[in-house]
């Protein structure tokens, strides 16, 4: 990809997001933990020049941001389900990370999956 073409790329992708309401915005969050972990299963753990650790380290800083960012007084029970599914998540990505072992993240991977889907049909009922 050309440098002209990764210029647009990027300012592409934040226009997408400046004009994002917050619940595309953690649906996009999301779809790039997701990306993370998937990239991280593909990469060779064990290689120093892979991106498994980067990937991972990525999908976790998401995941943290995510949860910070949990409002518990607007629904106390959710919040707090959410939690600890961001907990597990997290846990699972540690865990990947110090076996240098996608497996861990693996298993993470479709608690992401089912709150990026409840967060796309919360914004398809908002729209």
């Amino acid at each position: 990809m050309s440098l002209d073409a990764r210029a647009a790329a990027r300012i592409y992708r934040e226009r997408a997001v400046e004009g994002a309401s917050p619940v595309r915005i953690v649906r996009l969050l999301l779809e790039r933990a997701l990306r993370g972990i998937d990239c991280a299963a593909a990469a060779d753990a064990r290689d120093p020049r892979s991106p498994f650790v980067a990937e991972l380290c990525r999908a976790n800083e998401i995941v943290l941001e995510l949860r910070l960012a949990i409002e518990p007084t607007a629904a106390p029970g959710i919040a707090a389900a959410t939690d600890a599914l961001y907990q597990f998540v997290n846990d699972q990505i540690h865990l990947a990370l110090a076996q240098r072992d996608s497996e861990p993240a693996l298993a993470a991977r479709p608690v992401l999956a089912t709150l990026h889907e409840a967060w796309s049909q919360i914004e398809q009922g908002a729209a």
